[in-house]
């Protein structure tokens, strides 16, 4: 069995050292100064944060036309997926971002980004067998013109924070900051690790990830940090605090919308969309466990999109409340993964389609004792069974404990 173990060990070590030449940049939106753009991830010491600073960091190959409400795509190249992660698209109003900046999230994926393939898909640094993620501007987003980011906190290896940006105008939009100003600020980690890291083996849960997230439910979901400087490291996306001012609009960057899309149709208004699950799901690869003595993950094969308007409270903060701190309000984010309660199944309330009530959105619910939900925008779980040998506590999915099983094969002799 360590025999096994050991070849198993050092075959991954070897792809994953073979493969470092093939990590992924994005391909949509086009990003920055894409000739000059390497595939590696930030320093460790955050020193070319954001955007991997660097000569003709924000040349711009082509501009990204956004109009508020149409779907985007995010694409990748590269084949070194690192057992995915977790990933996030955000904005700021900056043209050119510097360490001041302030990030903002539009776009939440945990787990299964870039790729939900254990260990890596490929050697090959043109690669395109990653998955493609959908996003949007949301409604009421400042129009002009500014910069995306996509950060990527991967599940296997170094511990690392990937980032590309990408310039983009907005249009359809607002003339002011207030729905910018609402959403929370980008999540940071890992520069530098020995501050702040998140642990291998984990597809992070974001303390914030805003009102359009999604997560493959066949994921390790984990929140473990370690380090002593976590709430400095985490400040990095708030930057100075100060949104800063969008830039007109280029009058020669103009470009048609896709198709079935007018830039100018989109309402100014914040509105709040229904949590959809998406019928398009990507079949996932069976999941492998976390960490030596974490939780393993759940085996569940579909894949939630939550979708909500622009967001209607203040970004929450990056520290996790006290244990018995309030619900945040609907569309502020979540603190926590872990539920209001332990194996609680809760009233039904305004929600419909067999879905029960819940606090906190984003949070994993235990609905009885074979089932469990993922609390939406509209504090609604839709109740899914639980895979066989799972159970779920206190918010988490786990596999069962086998005491009896492990008291047994400790008294028995090696092998």
């Amino acid at each position: 069995m360590q025999f096994t173990n050991a070849i198993f060990g050092a075959a991954l070590c070897g792809m994953l050292a073979s493969s470092v030449s093939a990590h992924m940049v994005i391909t949509s939106p086009v990003p920055f100064g894409q000739s000059s753009l390497t595939n590696s991830p930030l320093i460790n010491d955050g020193s070319d944060f954001p955007c991997k600073q660097r000569s003709g960091v924000y040349d711009i190959t082509k501009m990204n036309q956004m109009p508020v409400g149409v779907p985007q795509s995010l694409a990748f190249k590269g084949g070194a997926t690192h057992g995915g992660g977790s990933c996030q698209v955000s904005v700021t109003l900056d043209k050119e971002p510097t360490q001041n900046s302030q990030w903002k999230v539009i776009h939440s994926i945990v787990g299964g980004c870039p790729s939900n393939t254990t260990g890596n898909l490929s050697e090959d640094a043109d690669g395109t067998g990653a998955s493609v993620f959908e996003f949007s501007i949301p409604k009421g987003m400042p129009n002009g013109q500014y910069s995306l980011a996509w950060t990527w906190f991967n599940k296997i290896g170094n511990r690392e924070m990937y980032m590309n940006c990408a310039p983009i105008t907005v249009s359809g939009g607002a003339d002011n900051n207030d729905v910018f100003n609402a959403l929370p600020n980008m999540f940071v980690i890992n520069i530098p690790n020995e501050q702040c890291a998140s642990v291998e083996g984990e597809d992070f849960v974001f303390p914030s990830p805003g009102d359009s997230a999604e997560t493959p439910f066949k994921t390790a979901l984990g929140s473990s940090t370690i380090g002593s400087g976590c709430a400095t490291v985490m400040a990095k996306g708030a930057g100075s605090g100060a949104a800063g001012t969008p830039a007109p609009a280029s009058p020669t960057s103009g470009a048609s919308s896709p198709s079935g899309y007018a830039a100018g149709s989109a309402s100014t208004e914040a509105t709040s969309a229904a949590p959809q699950m998406s019928t398009s799901a990507p079949a996932y690869s069976q999941a492998t466990a976390g960490p030596a003595g974490g939780s393993a993950a759940v085996t569940v094969t579909t894949m939630a999109t939550i979708t909500g308007g622009a967001p209607t409270a203040a970004a929450s903060s990056y520290a996790p409340p006290p244990a018995d701190a309030p619900a945040p309000a609907a569309g502020s984010g979540f603190s926590s993964v872990s539920s209001p309660s332990s194996n609680t199944t809760m009233s039904s309330g305004s929600c419909s389609n067999g879905a029960i009530s819940c606090s906190k959105p984003g949070c994993v619910v235990c609905i009885g004792s074979n089932q469990f939900g993922l609390c939406d925008i509209n504090n609604c779980a839709v109740p899914q069974a639980l895979a066989d040998g799972t159970s779920c506590s206190g918010g988490v999915v786990a596999k069962r404990h086998m005491t009896h099983g492990r008291r047994h094969l400790a008294g028995r002799g090696s092998f």
